[in-house]
């Protein structure tokens, strides 16, 4: 809600310690646990008061609750601020008389009242309440501080909840006779800075407002760990899910992403900080509801929410709000007029109870006009909402607000609540909601397309949310996984009547969630004995011997594995196939049609080939042909399928999975990969940190729980989805990406990762327009380009291994130019221009960053020659003089008899005045002489350069322009 503040009350010390007392030993969830079950067929315009001034103030509230009556209001929405009613001590006289005012002024003119018990308190107002250290805390580790500076208390915190519950009930109880009198429409209890009953959603720092994620607190994540170690039982299991790799559960730390808090609860690591929030948030107001109810169960609670629909509401914790509310009378949101408002009242009042109230709140905006403020009264109560609380501060904006609230009240308040008949119904699921940023994102357009089928006569459509987290079946994935045969056992080949040995393989058997702690060995020959591992005998008779070997984890589950003993004539050095792949377990849908194909390079043999797989203990509907299976079951029931890969000597290797045929409402869809991953490239002994994309996994119908990596090095860690290392040496790894659903189901997807070492390389472009730019060369070290072959433009391009994020060309020699560029392909220039091919030696250095790597320079020497590889001047007319124009550098071709040695150079101005250059600005090589002029700081104009002996006569004389 972007309206609200916060408001609070303080305590009397002997009640704090008299009721405190009581509370210890009388849990309120335990005392009230029945709810207000009577219906009102009354509809409800309410004015909102937020009560932001101090209790000192009597503020414009009078005046605008009689205005209300006036326009035809008959209700009126009282905020009851904590920190207001006890300013700064829990042991000051209680200041409740602006409240009884304004109570008095709503009830005499025959209006009913709403109380809003807010708990929150200003930042500077909780000493004695409570500490800065019991604060909700974001995910930056931050306290609480939102709008109008306010805070507030961990919900788990149960010795600040005990304080707040003992106001909350001396507030009820001062206002009780409104119950008694008929006079009380509900009481609801908020927390948020914003004054609304949930996690708070923002963090202001430095004066500015931040989405957040609470609560972070060091009570609320040791009570997570505990949480954890409650329903996981062993560590191995929730790294399994998690795709971590925690020591103890003390380690685990609730998952957030700074850059995309909505992010933050995605996969199982995200779903259990979801739920374990919501149990405490759920806990905390049963408690508020049993300290109302224990007052009166007659009076009606009202969670007061901002939504608990969009994406905001992830982080809320409200999307799970029929679980929440399972102890209260009704449910508030705040509907942004960006909002549909019949969806926001379909969407509660379709999956609570008859008799539930349904309200919204209207914040009233001088930004909107008031027919949208209008309309969102209407389209609430069209659609069966009991209550809608307009939120109005001023007088001003009372007066201007009188335009939308006579006419509704005219024409809704006389009007009884009518059952809501709802003809078609959508639903969907609070794991998706959790997963895809809110319900919205998730069902809106389906109820959308059913609301509106005919616009000019919009229909309630029934959105039944199925709240599958909350659900003892979430946990069936913390039980206990079964081993699995890794590698299944080769056929092994022996000669009979003699000694026979074989050790069976550490790696037969595997388990994700724990150890294999037995191996066993059935269906032995007589001849043949099991001890320490290890198979011994002495085979007396040709033939094949089955073999079962039973493979047990720690917490009792086995699986069974399978391979034959094939006793020969004589030794055979043939070696059997192998399996190189495992099988997944396949879930198929009764009378729909399955069909799986056996993977390319399933089986393997090294000395061969596979000549033929077969498929055993197949059921009636299933057939196998040519590497297929293929059919369309009539059974409900779970089907183990055996494969046999032989080779060209007639040995096999042996494995299975499963095939499980369900109802087709219980069929999982696969998850599904929206894209596909770049290489990445990591540098040799530098931190390499990987973000795998947020949304590159999808499931259709459920969500990834887990992301699993294979073939990850062990320089390569990965956590939440973060690749982070430091690699060694240098190597190219293709990982497998692996994202499970919440069925078990997966898809896969490679990520190549380089490890290099950072390099440069060059490439030289015809320069000009991106229409004119090719690339005439690679352009390498000592490289001798001919002049005659260049075209009147040249640019230079740089390509490395690595993404950079700037590049700075420094261009040395007959031309001089210093560039930086962060566009590629990086570019000497990166508009039209070009420098012209002009004859010499030139330097090229270039050097690249990225922002969380090392600094790569490459430099390389090469040059344009008017002649050859060897004179790079020959043929060059003697006292050619170039550029002209020039920026700095000018070039002089020098007679072939003269080295230059023996000169002398010098700057004259118009104005005759003559500057002798000192000899490191000229540089002679190849007979052209370098002349640099930067350090001069001539300005723009004409100059003459002048060459002379080193007798002082003139040789030759120049006259040039300067840019």
């Amino acid at each position: 809600m972007f309206n609200s503040t916060n408001a609070f009350h303080h305590l009397n010390k002997l009640f704090f310690l008299v009721f405190g007392l009581f509370l210890a030993h009388q849990p309120l969830s335990a005392q009230i646990d029945k709810k207000t079950a009577e219906a009102d067929p009354q509809r409800y315009l309410a004015l909102m008061l937020l009560n932001l001034t101090d209790a000192d103030n009597r503020g414009p509230e009078p005046e605008l609750i009689t205005a209300a009556s006036q326009y035809g209001l008959n209700a009126v929405y009282i905020t009851i601020p904590w920190d207001k009613v006890y300013y700064s001590s829990p042991t000051e006289t209680p200041k409740w008389a602006k409240y009884d005012e304004q109570i008095k002024i709503a009830t005499d003119l025959g209006m009913k009242v709403a109380l809003r018990i807010h708990l929150g308190r200003h930042s500077t107002r909780i000493k004695g309440f409570w500490e800065p250290s019991d604060s909700q805390f974001s995910h930056s580790d931050q306290p609480l501080l939102g709008g109008y500076q306010d805070t507030f208390f961990g919900f788990d915190n149960q010795a600040i909840v005990n304080k707040g519950i003992a106001f909350v009930k001396e507030t009820v109880t001062r206002y009780k006779h409104l119950q008694t009198t008929n006079k009380l429409l509900y009481v609801s209890v908020t927390n948020t800075p914003t004054q609304e009953g949930e996690y708070p959603g923002g963090l202001i720092t430095g004066g500015k407002e931040s989405t957040a994620v609470y609560d972070y607190s060091k009570m609320m994540v040791a009570g997570f760990r505990t949480w954890l170690k409650d329903h996981y039982k062993k560590i191995e299991r929730l790294n399994f899910l998690w795709g971590m790799n925690y020591k103890t559960f003390n380690d685990p730390y609730p998952p957030f992403t700074a850059w995309d808090p909505e992010e933050s609860f995605r996969q199982r690591a995200g779903k259990d900080w979801y739920i374990y929030r919501h149990e405490a948030m759920k806990k905390y107001f049963e408690q508020m509801i049993g300290a109302v109810k224990s007052v009166d169960p007659g009076v009606k609670f009202v969670s007061d929410y901002g939504s608990v629909f969009d994406a905001a509401s992830v982080m809320r914790g409200t999307l799970g709000f029929k679980d929440l509310n399972e102890k209260s009378d009704g449910i508030k949101i705040n509907d942004s007029p960006n909002y549909d408002h019949r969806w926001s009242v379909d969407i509660v009042k379709s999956n609570m109870p008859a008799d539930f109230i349904t309200a919204n709140e209207l914040f009233v905006s001088s930004y909107l006009d008031n027919n949208t403020h209008l309309k969102q009264i209407t389209e609430n109560f069209a659609h069966g909402a009991n209550v809608v609380a307009v939120v109005i501060s001023t007088k001003d904006q009372m007066t201007r607000s009188e335009g939308f609230l006579r006419p509704a009240a005219s024409n809704w308040l006389g009007q009884p609540l009518q059952p809501i008949t709802y003809s078609e119904s959508v639903s969907y699921r609070l794991s998706a909601a959790v997963e895809k940023k809110g319900a919205i994102n998730v069902i809106f357009s389906e109820w959308s397309k059913r609301a509106y089928a005919n616009p000019a006569s919009p229909k309630p459509v029934q959105v039944k949310l199925e709240e599958d987290l909350l659900t003892p079946e979430y946990w069936n994935d913390a039980s206990n996984y079964a081993p699995y045969v890794f590698r299944p056992v080769p056929m092994q080949i022996i000669a009979v009547n003699k000694d026979f040995t074989y050790k069976l393989p550490i790696d037969t058997f595997s388990d994700v969630d724990g150890t294999i702690v037995k191996v066993e060995v059935g269906g032995l020959p007589s001849w043949l004995r099991f001890e320490n591992g290890t198979l011994i005998g002495r085979p007396t008779a040709l033939g094949d011997y089955r073999i079962t070997v039973k493979g047990t984890d720690d917490e009792g589950g086995s699986t069974d594995a399978f391979f034959t003993i094939r006793v020969d004539t004589r030794e055979n050095a043939n070696k059997p196939p192998t399996v190189d792949a495992n099988f997944s377990n396949q879930m198929v849908a009764i009378g729909k049609p399955f069909s799986f194909a056996i993977p390319a390079g399933t089986f393997e043999d090294s000395d061969g080939e596979i000549t033929r797989i077969e498929a055993a203990e197949l059921p009636g509907w299933l057939k196998f042909t040519n590497g297929t299976l293929s059919g369309t079951p009539d059974k409900l029931g779970e089907y183990r399928i055996i494969f046999k890969a032989y080779d060209d000597l007639n040995a096999f290797v042996e494995t299975y999975f499963t095939i499980r045929v369900v109802e087709p409402q219980f069929l999982n869809a696969p998850p599904f990969a929206s894209t596909t991953l770049p290489v990445k490239y990591a540098q040799v002994n530098m931190p390499f940190n990987y973000i795998l994309p947020t949304n590159i996994f999808g499931d259709p119908d459920g969500y990834i729980s887990s992301i699993s990596v294979q073939n990850r090095p062990s320089w390569l860690n990965f956590a939440l989805n973060v690749f982070s290392g430091t690699p060694t040496e240098e190597g190219e790894y293709r990982l497998i990406i692996r994202a499970y659903d919440n069925g078990g189901a997966y898809v896969e997807i490679p990520l190549i990762l380089k490890v290099q070492t950072p390099e440069l390389r060059f490439e030289l472009v015809q320069g000009g327009s991106k229409v004119d730019q090719r690339v005439i060369r690679k352009l390498a070290g000592d490289d001798v380009v001919a002049y005659d072959s260049l075209p009147p433009l040249l640019n230079i391009y740089a390509y490395g291994n690595f993404e950079y994020d700037q590049v700075t060309f420094e261009l040395d020699g007959p031309y001089k130019r210093t560039s930086t560029t962060s566009v590629f392909p990086y570019a000497l220039y990166e508009n039209a221009r070009g420098f012209a091919p002009y004859v010499g030696r030139y330097t090229l250095t270039v050097t690249a960053a990225e922002e969380d790597s090392a600094i790569v320079t490459n430099s390389i020497q090469f040059s344009i020659s008017y002649g050859d590889s060897v004179n790079i001047t020959k043929n060059m007319e003697e006292w050619a003089f170039y550029p002209n124009p020039t920026e700095n550098i000018i070039n002089i071709k020098l007679p072939e008899n003269q080295t230059g040695d023996e000169m002398l150079y010098e700057v004259v101005m118009v104005s005759g005045k003559r500057i002798a250059l000192p000899p490191g600005l000229v540089t002679v090589a190849d007979n052209l002489a370098y002349i640099d002029l930067s350090d001069l700081g001539l300005s723009s104009g004409i100059y003459f350069i002048r060459v002379n002996s080193a007798g002082g006569e003139l040789l030759k004389q120049f006259k040039i322009f300067k840019k």
